[in-house]
């Protein structure tokens, strides 16, 4: 008999990462190549907190650490949200995780057992669809609209009441950006308390919006399981640092189930994390910078009449409906790749129903490529148009 794979192991792979593969092939081949596919700062790791690295390498004792982070960094985290947010969190409902992914992993298997339902927004992260479906989750889609920057709201929510047993929300979003009002997160928030529901609120792209601040859904529900990390506004991604907030009694489970799944977060990452929150005034300097691709790539496609694009309200990316111009946004993006050298993500990736309409364009990187890659991508399109 010849071994075959788990049922739960069929998942789609991960696009914005086959597309980074297919690109770094083509560079490692001579061709000069724009990354504006995977979600990550092209703004290297502050300058401080690298000198710290170096000067902790051989000076401090780089072996296991506790399971859920050291007590100095659960600190650390813990002071952040009273300066950030003005909101209380104690370190002891505070895990340092193997990134966000890690955290979000660990959040579901203290959460839900095989076969609950939850609910989660179209367009979505592929990876936490992915994940749900590994462990055999039953997943509720709910379709995104713009006139709700393709968020969910207490309306959406209350008709799924009694078929869920908790929901996924994402503010500010990827791929979108867009971010839930206040007002409207307070309602849901509120709903999923009364409503013994369960919410993890990502909000990993805190510290990167362009209006108005987002805010944190544990003012309005201290149950509800946050999921952040250190690779977006903090430019870690490499580090592979995260950290989740519950409840101290979901928390103690999280230990248990870190101790076996991932034994601790990488101990060099913590200690070199502990500077992270040294020098914020450096870190807004980097959303300046993604404002500015913000608004040199919403300028150009809607000056070239593709004016359909979700809120871009934070993080560092652009929804971009390309309908008008073809209904197959995978073969856009690979022909964009190997005509124009810009590689960005299919929409497919993010909905596997509307989708392929949609690419997802990513402006987190320096400047200059931004404006490299636009030019390539105008320059391409005429040939399209």
């Amino acid at each position: 008999m010849s071994i075959t794979n788990s049922k739960r192991s069929n998942i789609a792979p991960f696009l914005a990462i086959d597309m980074l593969t297919k690109a770094n092939n083509l560079k490692s081949k001579g061709n000069d190549i724009i990354h504006m596919d995977v979600g990550e700062p092209g703004i290297s790791t502050p300058k401080h907190i690298l000198k710290y690295a170096t000067e902790i390498i051989g000076k401090k004792n780089i072996g296991y650490t506790e399971s859920i982070g050291i007590p100095e960094l659960r600190d650390k985290i813990s002071n952040h949200y009273k300066y950030w947010y003005e909101q209380e969190v104690n370190s002891e409902c505070i895990a340092v995780t193997a990134g966000a992914s890690g955290a979000f992993l660990l959040s579901l298997l203290a959460l839900f057992d095989q076969g609950d339902k939850i609910a989660i927004m179209t367009p979505y992260y592929p990876a936490y669809i992915n994940v749900m479906k590994s462990l055999n989750l039953d997943i509720i889609f709910i379709e995104g609209d713009h006139n709700s920057s393709y968020q969910l709201t207490l309306n959406k929510l209350e008709t799924l009441k009694d078929s869920i047993n908790g929901v996924v929300i994402a503010s500010p979003a990827n791929p979108t950006g867009s971010i839930i009002k206040n007002s409207e997160l307070k309602k849901i928030a509120t709903w999923c308390k009364n409503n013994n529901k369960v919410i993890i609120c990502d909000e990993i792209y805190h510290g990167i919006e362009y209006n108005q601040k987002s805010d944190t859904i544990l003012r309005y529900n201290t149950d509800a399981i946050v999921i952040n990390s250190f690779s977006k506004y903090f430019s870690m991604t490499g580090w592979r640092l995260g950290w989740l907030i519950a409840p101290s009694n979901i928390i103690n489970v999280i230990e248990k189930l870190s101790m076996s799944l991932f034994l601790c977060p990488s101990t060099i990452a913590q200690i070199t994390a502990t500077k992270a929150f040294d020098d914020y005034t450096i870190l807004n300097k980097n959303v300046a910078i993604y404002n500015k691709n913000r608004e040199l790539l919403i300028n150009f496609f809607e000056d070239i009449g593709l004016s359909k694009y979700a809120p871009a309200d934070g993080a560092f990316y652009l929804y971009l409906d390309i309908s008008n111009i073809t209904d197959n946004s995978a073969d856009f993006a690979i022909n964009l790749l190997n005509e124009a050298g810009v590689s960005i993500t299919p929409g497919k990736d993010f909905d596997d129903k509307l989708g392929k309409k949609y690419v997802r364009i990513s402006y987190g990187g320096s400047n200059q490529d931004i404006i490299t890659g636009t030019k390539r991508i105008g320059n391409w399109l005429k040939t399209k148009l």
